[in-house]
C-alpha cells in the first residue's frame, strides 16, 4: 500500500501538469497567442504520450506563429507517433513550402488527399513547378468537391488558355459569374480568344494566348503557351520573340529565342520592337534606341514604337529626347490611352513640366481609361507634386477604389497624408502598401518612411 501511494505521487503530477498545459494551450489559442499556445501544446504532448495528437496542435499553432522549423519538428513527431490527420499534412505542406521545400510538400499534400484544399495546394505548386497538365488535373478535382470556387475555375481557365485554349472559355466565363472581381481579366482574355479563334491555324491561337496571359503578368503560362505555338510551327518568328521576351521575365536566357526570330524575319516591325524591350531589360538602351528606330520606320504609324524609343532615351538619362518622344506619340494617335499613360508617368517620374504636361496629361488619361486605376494614381501623383494635396487625395482614393490591392496608390496617399500632417491616416495607407509589395520598390519605400517617421 505504501508503494502505491509513493507511486501515484511520483506519477500523478505529470499527467496533472499536462492537463494544465492542454489547459493552457486552447486559452493561448482562443487569444491569439500562437507562440504560447504552441509551446503548451508542445508540453502537454510530452506529458501526456498517451495523445499523440497533440504534436499536430503543436505544428499548427506554431506555423500560425510563422514559426515554420518548428512547425515542421512538431509534425514529423506526430508523424512518427502514426498520429497526423489529413488535416495536418495539409498544414505540413504548407509549412514545407513556406521553407521551400516545394517537392516535400507535394508529398506531404498528396497524403492530405481527398482534401479539397490539398487538390487547391497541389495545383498552385504544380504550376509554380511547371507541370501544368498535373496542375490542371487537381484543379479539376478540386472542383468536383468545390463547383462554385470562382477561383479554381479562374486558375484551371488561366492553365487551359496555354494548353487548349479551345476549353479555356467555359471555365473563365464561369469564374466571371461567380465572382465580379474576375470580370476585368475575364473579359481581356475571352476577347483575346474570340480573336484567335478566327483563325484555324493553332500556332497564332496560342501565340494570341500567350501575350493575353503575358499582359496579366502570368508570364510562367505565357511562355507555355508560345513553346506550343513552337510545337506547331517551329518556324514562327514572332513566337520566337514573345518566347525570348518571357524566358526573360522568368529570369532564364532568352537571347537564342530572339536570334532565332531575326534570323527568320529580319525586318519585321514587331519582332525589332519586342527585342528593344529584351534589350532595355539587358540594360542596352542605347541598343534598344537601334531597334525602336527600325521599328518605327517600319511602322511609322504604330505610337508602341515612339513609346518604346521615349523609354530608352529615358533609359539613357537623355530626357528631352525621351519627353520629344513620347509627345510625339500622343500626337501621332491622341485616341490612344498608352500614349497618354507613357507622357503623364514621364512626366511625373522626372517631376517635368507637371503642371503644363503631367496633369492635362493625366487628366486626358482618366477621360480615356476611366477604369483603370493607374489613370488616377498618375493624376493623384501629379496633384500632389503641384501641392493640390485635397484633389490628390481623391484621385487616389479613387484609384484604391478600382483595385484595392496595389501598393502603389497606397503609398502615394500615404505621402499626401505624410504632407498634410495626417499621420494616423499615413501609418496606415503605408502600411498596406509595405504589405501589398513586400519585396518590391512601393514597399521598400514605404518601409523606410515608416522608420523615418514612425521609429
Amino acid at each position: 500500500m505504501i508503494l502505491f501511494l509513493l507511486m501515484i505521487l511520483i506519477l500523478c503530477p505529470r499527467p496533472i501538469a499536462g492537463g494544465l498545459d492542454l489547459r493552457a494551450a486552447r486559452s493561448f489559442a482562443s487569444l491569439g497567442n500562437h507562440a504560447g499556445s504552441s509551446n503548451a501544446y508542445a508540453s502537454a504532448a510530452q506529458r501526456l504520450p498517451w495523445m499523440p495528437g497533440l504534436w499536430e496542435y503543436a505544428g499548427e499553432e506554431a506555423l500560425l506563429n510563422s514559426d515554420t522549423a518548428n512547425s515542421i519538428h512538431f509534425f514529423n513527431l506526430a508523424i512518427s507517433k502514426g498520429a497526423i490527420s489529413r488535416q495536418g499534412w495539409l498544414v505540413l505542406g504548407k509549412a514545407l513550402q513556406l521553407s521551400g521545400d516545394n517537392s516535400s510538400a507535394i508529398n506531404a499534400w498528396k497524403k492530405a488527399l481527398p482534401l479539397s484544399d490539398a487538390y487547391a495546394s497541389l495545383a498552385q505548386t504544380l504550376k509554380v513547378e511547371g507541370d501544368f497538365p498535373e496542375a490542371i488535373k487537381d484543379w479539376e478535382a478540386n472542383l468536383v468537391q468545390e463547383p462554385s470556387n470562382a477561383n479554381s475555375h479562374y486558375q484551371l481557365g488561366l492553365l487551359l488558355t496555354a494548353i487548349e485554349p479551345v476549353q479555356a472559355l467555359p471555365e473563365l466565363m464561369k469564374a466571371s459569374q461567380l465572382d465580379p472581381n474576375f470580370q476585368k481579366p475575364v473579359q481581356e482574355l475571352r476577347s483575346a480568344l474570340n480573336i484567335a479563334f478566327l483563325s484555324q491555324n493553332r500556332g497564332y491561337q496560342f501565340l494570341v494566348s500567350g501575350q493575353t496571359l503575358a499582359a496579366l503578368g502570368q508570364w510562367d503560362l505565357a511562355n507555355e503557351a508560345f513553346r506550343n505555338a513552337l510545337l506547331v510551327n517551329p518556324n514562327y518568328p514572332e513566337a520566337w520573340a514573345w518566347s525570348g521576351l518571357s524566358k526573360q521575365h522568368l529570369g532564364l536566357d532568352g537571347g537564342n529565342d530572339f536570334s532565332q526570330a531575326l534570323r527568320l524575319d529580319p525586318g519585321a516591325a514587331s519582332i525589332l520592337g519586342l527585342y528593344g524591350m529584351y534589350l532595355q531589360q539587358l540594360g542596352k538602351p542605347d541598343e534598344a534606341i537601334v531597334a525602336y528606330q527600325k521599328a518605327a520606320i517600319l511602322q511609322p504609324d504604330d505610337p508602341a514604337w515612339l513609346i518604346g524609343l521615349g523609354n530608352a532615351y529615358e533609359q539613357t538619362g537623355d530626357l528631352v529626347s525621351a519627353y520629344a518622344k513620347y509627345s510625339q506619340a500622343v500626337n501621332l494617335a491622341p485616341q490612344d490611352p498608352a500614349s497618354w499613360r507613357a507622357l503623364a508617368a514621364f512626366s511625373v517620374n522626372n517631376i517635368v513640366d507637371v503642371d503644363i504636361s503631367g496633369l492635362p496629361a493625366a487628366r486626358k488619361l482618366v477621360e480615356l481609361a476611366p477604369d483603370d486605376w493607374i489613370s488616377y494614381d498618375l493624376e493623384g501623383q501629379a496633384a500632389f507634386l503641384l501641392d493640390d494635396y485635397k484633389a490628390a487625395e481623391g484621385y487616389l482614393k479613387q484609384s484604391i477604389h478600382l483595385d484595392p490591392t496595389q501598393a502603389a496608390p497606397a503609398l502615394h496617399l500615404g505621402l499626401v497624408y505624410l504632407q498634410s500632417g495626417v499621420l494616423p491616416s499615413a501609418y496606415s495607407y503605408l502600411i498596406l502598401a509595405k504589405a501589398f509589395d513586400p519585396n518590391g520598390p512601393n514597399g521598400w519605400q514605404a518601409e523606410r518612411l515608416l522608420e523615418q517617421f514612425f521609429p
